[in-house]
């Protein structure tokens, strides 16, 4: 070949491996670019559902402070209510002052008296004496604790407890003070768990204090029945894990006086209830409930 057909063929090769190699270069850069480019996309797309997400949460939060600062009660709300101030520390046991447990609870029947609900119901003896025909006819009938699921009579019976004892008219009262007074249900429970059995101390109207043993009933009732656990079942979480509290309380106390004749283990009762009020915002009194179940667990151990 001649030199010159050779340099013809070198500068051929020589031109079309530049022409192949910046065709191949911007190929590789935008394929880069598109990369670049997806991955771009994709970041963002991920830090959009991330601020979602955080958004989201934000949201949830809000609310959540929302509930917590609707459960909370206006500053005169508690005094008016109960003719007292509320302990600041939301740690602090429950009030053990007899006479001042009284005295608040005067005052709340006293207050119930006076909502237009009550009032246009014209109860005989008001809202105290309510409580005390509601308790002693409790106490003359209590539920059944063993062989529930022996037959379907007695099942029913259970699941029924409350409407064959106290009467359509009865419970319907009661429910409509529990969903009116929402905001205060949660004081009030613990002032009257005090009173009967902190204090000993029967109800207005009454000579001689609830029977343990029969209150004790309703405590096994509520955790270790399935007609107790259906009715709290169909109540709110709040109102659920109050009455499953009171009831670990009343249990220890027969435990420790010695008329725990159902032999209820409190131990998985104690473990669940903390784990339902550790996630539960709406309580006023959360770290209280907390701090007694994480004694009652280690006196369990």
């Amino acid at each position: 070949m001649k030199s010159s057909n050779r340099t013809l063929v070198i500068v051929a090769v020589v031109f079309f491996l530049l022409v192949a190699g910046s065709g191949l270069y911007f190929i590789i850069k935008n394929w880069h670019e598109d990369r670049m480019a997806q991955t771009r996309e994709k970041a963002q797309s991920e830090c959009l559902e991330v601020i979602q997400k955080l958004e989201g949460d934000l949201e949830k939060l809000r609310a959540q402070l929302d509930v917590e600062r609707q459960m909370q009660m206006e500053d005169d709300l508690y005094p008016r209510v109960f003719g007292t101030s509320p302990s600041e520390d939301e740690t602090a046991a429950l009030p053990t002052d007899c006479d001042s447990v009284e005295k608040q609870l005067t005052s709340f029947f006293d207050y119930l008296d006076n909502q237009a609900y009550m009032a246009d119901r014209n109860i005989e003896g008001g809202s105290a004496e309510f409580f005390r025909v509601c308790a002693a006819r409790l106490m003359k009938h209590p539920p059944i604790n063993i062989a529930e699921m022996q037959n379907m009579l007695r099942l029913v019976k259970n699941v029924t407890h409350f409407y064959r004892v106290l009467g359509k008219s009865q419970v319907r009262i009661a429910k409509e003070i529990m969903d009116a007074e929402d905001r205060v249900l949660e004081p009030a429970i613990g002032l009257l768990y005090t009173r009967i059995v902190e204090c000993r101390r029967p109800l207005p109207g009454d000579s001689a204090p609830l029977p343990l043993e029969r209150i004790y009933d309703y405590a096994g009732y509520f955790l270790n029945t399935l007609g107790g656990r259906s009715y709290l079942l169909r109540r709110d979480s709040k109102l659920r894990m109050l009455v499953t509290y009171y009831s670990i309380l009343i249990v220890d106390r027969a435990n420790d006086e010695k008329f725990n004749r159902y032999g209820i283990d409190l131990r998985p009762y104690i473990d669940y209830l903390f784990y339902d009020i550790s996630n539960q915002k709406g309580l006023a009194y959360r770290q209280r409930y907390l701090t007694r179940l994480t004694a009652l667990r280690d006196k369990y151990l």
